[in-house]
């Protein structure tokens, strides 16, 4: 009869205390639940021609209903134990909430269950169920680290799952049955025990685990948790005693935000089910959850999938150079095309090519594309699609801009995956699987993470007329230690002011970086080719038909040294100080990477903004020092 089986630890032996949970912190439970489960549900699909089916089931029991005990015996003592890693262990008389989440059009685990580890091999029954921070994907599988499956655990306040799955190349449709608990190393009634303890038929001393198979056990289990599933092979996985903070809400925010492009693709069916109604998501209806952003970036998704090939392109760098998007790769033609959509408000898509360098072989051609639209008020990261994958934790927020990068399968796609740690969020040249396939310091994964930015960084600073409605000129203003206006001394002169002088036609650079204006506000970030400045000083104010705008500065209008405001100051690599008066910023840079994005200022009023460094430059003959005013003049609106 089928129990759960611990493993003694001799105390002589190694104890490891560490946990894979780590690299999943920051982000929501259903969220975490929700990547893992559908990632492996696309690893695995079987017909690639009809879309991967995934059912997330969350089962609230009353208080007359079962506590699942038969389960449990045996576990439950573990559970109770205060080394035993389970903060909020559930107590022996508790009703059992739980998720069931099952997967059909798959291949369920597949493997010999009775065959040792063998490094290399593919045995999904095997890696999944007993081994952590292992895997037996192959290189083209969305996930590849082995420890995203924890997550499931980790959801688990017993930290327990249930794994019950048919597998095909199985001629009888033998369903199979195992239970896994992760808990710390731990003492119980004087005896030392491992993490790791399997519900399992038996385990013969130096031989296979045997799963469950009998079939009065299967069959309670079915019963117990609900299982849909009859005879159609794939997985269908219990997490017992869930934890409190995932709710239906929260998956189905999770399934929209995370895999929103691989349902419009066709590729993924998802069901949402609390036992008696069953909500279906493809690519017939994606739900409004609330979230006027996330519809609007499922929209954008939807123009990406109607427009795979984009006629727009940019020019690869040399291959065995930096890979670095600069202006000489983008033609006259794209530019005038990024500018015309972004002053239209209309979507655009662009392809941009670069060159990857594999070790021991031929730099590979290889490109993304990239779909954008200009968009007010917002500060967002652009949404990164390796293949199917959201890989959330990547690139910069970009002011006014809501965009979509897409890593189609490909070279690309294959080098990315090699550069994703264990949580698939990032991307970093650092990873073992990078190292080992790719040469490195050649920019290829910065340039995926910048070419967004830079394509509008180019088209806007060779834009011969205004973008999105902005106009702007530059010229030398001195600035005094106080940040007003400078102060002449003796009296004035009797008369009419004098009217603003124009630019001069060749003003000077600015010192270590780049300021470029924004819909409602601007960006400062650093130039690469430039030393860090120490210190940026910035003042800002609306434009005045008679006067001086910084004598007649009005704090109403908005004040820096206020957090809650509608103007907001974002930054990146870079300290920022908000000295009197309140119009003023002092920005000290950390790095080259510093940003500050700075947004929310009134579309119906002109805005002028003074920045310039302490630096000192070399002088050239009649050049002065780097400083600039921009004004930024708003297109004027029609009364509502």
């Amino acid at each position: 009869m089928a129990r759960w089986h611990f493993q003694q630890h001799d105390g002589y032996g190694d104890i490891d205390q560490s946990s894979s949970a780590e690299a999943f912190e920051g982000s929501g439970l259903a969220t975490c639940v929700v990547r893992e489960s559908v990632q492996n549900v696309l690893d695995v699909s079987l017909d690639p021609t009809e879309p991967a089916r995934v059912r997330f089931t969350l089962i609230e029991p009353s208080a007359s209903e079962s506590t699942c005990e038969e389960w449990f015996d045996g576990l439950m003592h573990h559970l109770q134990q205060p080394g035993a890693g389970v903060p909020d262990a559930p107590k022996p008389d508790e009703t059992c909430r739980y998720l069931l989440i099952e997967d059909f059009n798959t291949s369920g685990l597949v493997g010999d269950y009775k065959a040792p580890y063998v490094p290399g091999t593919e045995n999904n029954f095997v890696n999944f169920l007993y081994h952590d921070g292992l895997t037996g994907k192959t290189a083209k599988k969305l996930g590849s680290r082995g420890v995203g499956k924890i997550v499931l655990l980790l959801a688990s306040r017993a930290r327990t799952i249930f794994a019950y799955t048919i597998r095909t190349g199985n001629p009888s449709g033998q369903p199979l049955l195992v239970g896994k608990s992760l808990l710390k190393f731990r003492q119980v009634n004087d005896t030392l025990y491992k993490p790791a303890s399997y519900f399992i038929e038996s385990w013969p001393k130096g031989g296979a685990r045997n799963p469950v198979v009998a079939e009065a056990e299967l069959n309670r289990f079915r019963n117990s948790f609900t299982l849909s599933r009859s005879d159609e092979t794939g997985l269908s996985v219990v997490v017992p005693y869930l934890d409190q903070s995932i709710s239906l809400e929260e998956l189905r925010l999770a399934v929209v935000e995370e895999y929103h492009f691989a349902i419009l693709s066709g590729k993924l069916i998802v069901e949402l089910a609390d036992g008696t109604s069953v909500e279906k998501i493809d690519a017939d209806h994606i739900p409004d959850v609330g979230d006027e952003e996330l519809s609007a970036r499922v929209a954008l998704a939807q123009y990406a999938i109607s427009n795979p090939n984009p006629t727009l392109q940019t020019m690869a760098p040399a291959p065995g150079e930096t890979q670095k998007l600069i202006d000489t790769l983008v033609s006259e033609e794209v530019r005038r095309a990024i500018l015309e959509a972004l002053n239209q408000h209309d979507r655009i898509a662009v392809r941009c090519h670069l060159y990857i360098h594999p070790k021991d072989d031929e730099p590979v051609p290889t490109w993304c594309d990239v779909y954008f639209e200009a968009v007010e008020n917002v500060l967002q990261r652009p949404v990164f699609m390796r293949e199917l994958l959201p890989i959330s934790g990547v690139g910069k927020p970009c002011s006014q801009l809501r965009a979509l990068v897409l890593i189609r399968s490909g070279p690309l796609a294959d080098m990315l995956r090699a550069a994703e740690g264990a949580n698939h969020t990032q991307w970093s040249p650092r990873t073992d699987n990078f190292k080992k396939a790719y040469k490195g310091r050649l920019g290829e994964i910065e340039f995926v993470s910048t070419c967004l930015n830079r394509l509008v960084e180019i088209a806007r600073g060779n834009a011969t007329e205004p973008v999105g409605g902005i106009s702007t000129y530059f010229f030398s203003a001195p600035l005094d230690d106080e940040g007003g206006k400078s102060k002449q001394k003796g009296k004035k002169k009797p008369g009419a002011k004098p009217e603003k002088t124009d630019p001069p036609d060749d003003d000077p650079k600015p010192i270590g970086y780049v300021f470029n204006e924004e819909i409602g506000g601007f960006t400062l970030h650093g130039d690469p080719e430039k030393p860090v400045p120490k210190r940026i000083t910035v003042r800002v104010a609306y434009d005045v038909v008679r006067g001086s705008p910084w004598s007649d500065y009005d704090p109403d209008d908005f004040d820096f040294r206020k957090l809650r405001s509608d103007v907001k100051v974002d930054s990146d690599e870079a300290n920022i100080e908000r000295p009197d008066p309140g119009n003023r910023l002092v920005i000290k840079p950390v790095s080259n990477d510093f940003k500050v994005v700075v947004t929310g200022f009134n579309k119906y009023l002109d805005l002028i903004v003074d920045h310039r460094t302490t630096d000192k430059p070399r002088k050239r003959k009649e050049e002065s020092d780097g400083g600039k005013t921009v004004e930024l003049h708003e297109p004027e609106q029609a009364n509502a």
